[in-house]
């Protein structure tokens, strides 16, 4: 049961605008610990998709919390913005700063969201807390949405506080970390907003930080720049590894049992996706840059990391036949397993740098083929006529020269023997270290593993479409069996 935040008054009523991953994801979790929440998007059928008690996206979980919640009652989707403000005290802002060319972030359509956020409020009685959730570089709550929300209300600070409360979900696990934070960290500038925040957040068991608002949108950035740094440093770690015949795996196991450092994002892999570190390591350089303050070892992330995606295509092309032709199946288009979201996923410049050396892709995945054919439909001729996306595993492997296990989706893990059988040659790259090495044996596969120098120039295993060619004794070849 939730824990009331004192005696046995109600937490503080919530409206959430913008039902995106992140919105909706935060929106249910606050109903299921007994929040009452009023949703709004710009969107119409995604208004409509939740107000039916389903998800707009695939992610793990979140479907059957928003059925639960808007059967309850607590979760209710409602279609204009005053609706919004009638039945909130607090009123979360959780709409896309995407990136622009230079680095820095896009508060278009945020600044729209907050003038015509501040136009409703107008007409409401009462005080309301407006609570910036999503990422903005430091200052902007208190520089640039404060002032517009205000103006657009035509109230002050005593009728309406600016706050910002980042959000630390990630996409696969959205659920579980908006139920269960492991800290929750607010950014207000008076006493008023701080007590209705504390009041509404004391409905989770996890820590409150309670910051100044440029405060709490640093901490943000910097969480993400950090991880995405660690991860960046395992990919090059796991490059080094494989030049010396060892398994990252168990260097990352050494030095990650110190407690100073932790095994948690030093998993190496393709490259890092996802909407958020990119945007976000960006964004943040951007914004030191504009103080006039060098981050340098965050300047440097996103090149590692595009230097990691680069050699993961090539491992991949090293495991090909010589010569044009060669077919790969590319299985798990999204960044990650659990979500179908596939903004910044491996899985595209993966596609696009095999099809550039001609290499025929064929793309599998169980949740994020409709975005993948999006994708593609925009890319060029030349990245069109090679690549491929194909409803079936079975396709996709269908006189396939090597596979890709970019994504380890259960399915994928299961592997049964009549997979290889389809293969040209039994080859499975993985890029995520996750296949089995006993299952990879049991199905006759050659198993060639990121970071992991042992297997990268292990023999060949014979394809299971041709029986192996012997010698006869006056040097002629001859069939076997």
């Amino acid at each position: 049961m939730p824990r009331k935040s004192s005696g046995s008054s109600p937490p503080p009523t919530v409206g959430v605008l913008g039902l995106g991953y992140m919105g909706l994801a935060s929106a249910a979790a606050f109903a299921r610990r007994g929040v009452q929440v009023t949703g709004y998007d710009v969107v119409a059928d995604r208004r409509e998709t939740v107000r039916s008690g389903s998800s707009p996206f695939h992610e793990e979980g979140l479907g059957e919390l928003v059925a639960s919640e808007t059967a309850s009652g607590r979760l209710r989707v409602v279609d204009s913005i005053g609706e919004v403000v009638a039945s909130s005290e607090i009123l979360f802002l959780c709409l896309p700063t995407p990136p622009l060319p230079n680095g820095r972030i896009d508060l278009g359509p945020i600044e729209k969201g907050a003038r015509d956020l501040g136009a409703a409020i107008a007409h409401a009685d009462g005080f309301r807390l407006v609570v910036v959730k999503s990422t903005v570089v430091p200052g902007t709550a208190e520089r640039v949405l404060a002032p517009i929300l205000r103006s657009s209300a035509g109230k002050g600070p005593e009728e309406l506080g600016v706050a910002s409360n980042p959000e630390f979900l990630a996409e696969g696990t959205m659920v579980a970390d908006a139920l269960h934070p492991d800290r929750i960290v607010v950014g207000v500038e008076d006493t008023r907003s701080a007590k209705l925040l504390q009041a509404l957040y004391a409905v989770f068991d996890s820590p409150l930080v309670v910051v100044t608002p440029a405060g709490a949108e640093m901490t943000k950035y910097a969480a993400n720049s950090f991880l995405a740094m660690k991860i960046s440093f395992a990919n090059e770690i796991s490059r080094f590894s494989e030049r010396v015949g060892v398994d990252v795996d168990d260097v990352v196991r050494g030095f990650g049992s110190d407690p100073r450092i932790g095994e948690r994002f030093l998993r190496a892999g393709p490259g890092f996706g996802g909407s958020c570190f990119s945007k976000d390591v960006r964004a943040f350089v951007r914004s030191a840059r504009d103080q006039g303050v060098r981050l340098r070892l965050a300047e440097q992330i996103v090149g590692a990391n595009d230097d990691q995606t680069l050699h993961a295509a090539t491992l991949v092309r090293d495991q090909l036949p010589p010569g044009a032709g060669a077919t790969v199946a590319l299985l798990g288009l999204s960044f990650k397993e659990g979500t179908d979201d596939l903004r910044e996923s491996r899985a595209l410049p993966i596609a696009q740098e095999l099809a550039r050396h001609g290499v025929r892709v064929r793309a599998h995945d169980p949740a994020a083929l409709a975005g993948f054919r999006r994708w593609l439909a925009a890319e060029p001729a030349s990245v069109q006529s090679v690549v491929t996306a194909v409803d079936t595993v079975e396709e996709a492997l269908r006189g396939a020269d090597a596979a890709v296990l970019q994504v380890p989706w259960p399915e994928y893990l299961a592997w049964p023997s009549s997979w290889t059988r389809r293969m040209r040659r039994p080859v499975l790259v993985d890029l995520r270290r996750a296949f089995p090495q006993a299952r990879a044996a049991s199905q006759k596969l050659r198993l060639v593993r990121l970071g992991d120098g042992r297997t990268i120039h292990a023999p060949e295993t014979p394809s299971p479409q041709r029986r192996p060619v012997a010698r006869s004794r006056r040097g002629g070849a001859r069939r076997v069996g």
